[in-house]
């Protein structure tokens, strides 16, 4: 795995998720979407996300109205989610669900240390991190949506051929 220097990203999906995720924080926290202020005023708080297969860590610092982020282990979380690996930490992410986060507990594939009010908090925070999407752009989107149906079966069915030939 590397590292893109500039960024501060690895290439581990997850990080490069937690990363764009983080990009986006600091979009909201800089907005004047008065909900999303509300959400950030009054917080002091540091969340850090890891993988322990992927010796991966990124915390998010939520400063009275102000957000950074880094990479790497915190020095005091307020909440720490330690996921199994990198892609159970992205599928749950992309999910979104508390109950998901929940069941992966139970299963093994995930644990949480600290104060469980802040899993709370960031799911409602979590809600303003997808922008919604313009009217004037979801016609083409729907006009779009065979075409990537279309490229991820072919994507799929290569993936499967090159797996077959090199025996996996």
């Amino acid at each position: 795995m590397f590292t893109i220097p500039v960024l501060d990203i690895k290439s581990d999906p997850l990080d490069a998720l937690l990363a764009v995720v983080g990009y986006r924080l600091s979009m909201l926290a800089d907005s004047d979407n008065e909900d999303v202020k509300a959400l950030f005023a009054d917080r002091n708080v540091t969340i850090e996300f890891a993988s322990t297969e992927s010796d991966i860590a990124r915390s998010f610092r939520f400063d009275n109205g102000q957000f950074s982020q880094q990479s790497g282990h915190a020095k005091e979380a307020d909440l720490t989610i330690t996921f199994k690996d990198s892609m159970t930490g992205v599928k749950l992410l992309t999910k979104g669900s508390l109950p998901a986060f929940m069941t992966a507990v139970q299963e093994g594939k995930l644990s949480i240390e600290g104060d469980y009010s802040l899993m709370m908090w960031f799911n409602k925070l979590a809600k303003h991190i997808v922008p919604a999407v313009p009217e004037e752009c979801k016609p083409y989107l729907q006009k779009a949506k065979p075409y990537a149906y279309k490229a991820q079966k072919f994507a799929e069915h290569w993936v499967g051929f090159a797996k077959h030939k090199l025996g996996k």
